[in-house]
């Protein structure tokens, strides 16, 4: 069985799509269709149902998946673990997480990273937590950076610091006068969500649902940039976290106030699968995080 018709395989599984397949590996679709009809005639079963718009996985690729990832994922972490010890310094790092962090926190961290260890090269995968949650399981990322808590077993959990949540409005909004929003102060306000099924938003309804107020969701929208737009436009008030916002408050684009008399924290967390072996460069990674990302948060 050769090691890229399993990558090939995956890849087809991930995007769904032979087409969208050959663009992620950079090479033409007939390569990829040609690799995956080798690796059936190998197995002796077909592994894709083939539809006009879509490929699906078939009883025996469901088997074969997880064995396919766990096989690719040994064999990068293997390659990795070969390059830290010859190379004295080069290999790879996949870090996972939300698009805000991506946008405001980890520049940072990997400008640090690569001033440090040039010949390493780090792969940012952006999504929501549950599919950093998810990626980091399956070995798609080494290093998941999310929200705790993670229930999941089979995790190392690194606890990175806490980050407060506030609430923001436009500049002309009656909570200008305010030093600190309440949960009532939400009763007729239409909502700007990121995420219905983040913590953030559970945090969010939480805080006023205990307070008897039940939130009105005007828009959910799954970019944190345009969140800030929409409240910024007059269209809505938010809940996002302060460091998001540092640029429009110092501006005066938006109204940034803390929520309730004693705040609303969130705990952020780095996690990764307990079963493997960090390299060099991984560890080096951590380390970073771990020192740098209560500063980046405050």
């Amino acid at each position: 069985m050769d090691l890229r018709m399993l990558a090939t395989f995956l890849t087809v599984a991930e995007t769904g799509s032979f087409t969208r397949a050959g663009e992620r590996l950079r090479v033409t679709q007939s390569a990829v269709s040609q690799q995956v009809r080798a690796l059936e005639q190998d197995l002796g079963s077909t592994l894709f149902a083939r539809q006009t718009r879509k490929v699906t996985l078939t009883q025996a690729g469901s088997v074969l998946l997880p064995y396919a990832r766990q096989i690719v994922r040994k064999v990068e972490e293997a390659r990795a673990v070969v390059s830290d010890f010859e190379g004295m310094g080069r290999g790879r790092v996949s870090v996972g997480s939300g698009g805000a962090v991506c946008h405001h926190i980890l520049p940072d961290l990997v400008r640090e990273f690569s001033s440090r260890f040039g010949k390493i090269d780090v792969q940012v995968l952006s999504g929501f937590s549950i599919e950093t949650l998810q990626r980091t399981l399956d070995g798609t990322v080494d290093l998941g950076i999310l929200l705790l808590p993670v229930q999941e077993s089979g995790l190392v959990v690194t606890e990175l610091g806490r980050d407060e949540l506030v609430a923001i409005a436009p500049r002309d909004h009656a909570w200008t006068a305010l030093e600190r929003v309440k949960a009532k102060d939400f009763a007729g306000q239409p909502l700007v969500v990121y995420d219905r099924r983040s913590q953030t938003f559970r945090l969010l309804e939480r805080f006023v649902l205990e307070a008897g107020v039940f939130p009105s969701i005007a828009m959910e929208i799954s970019d944190l940039e345009a969140v800030k737009k929409m409240v910024a436009a007059g269209l809505g008030v938010s809940l996002v976290a302060r460091w998001a916002v540092r640029k429009e408050e110092l501006a005066g684009d938006l109204v940034v106030r803390p929520l309730g008399p004693r705040g609303l924290y969130r705990t952020w967390g780095l996690v990764r699968r307990a079963n493997d072996v960090l390299t060099a460069s991984q560890r080096s990674f951590v380390s970073i995080c771990t020192s740098r990302f209560p500063d980046l948060l405050a």
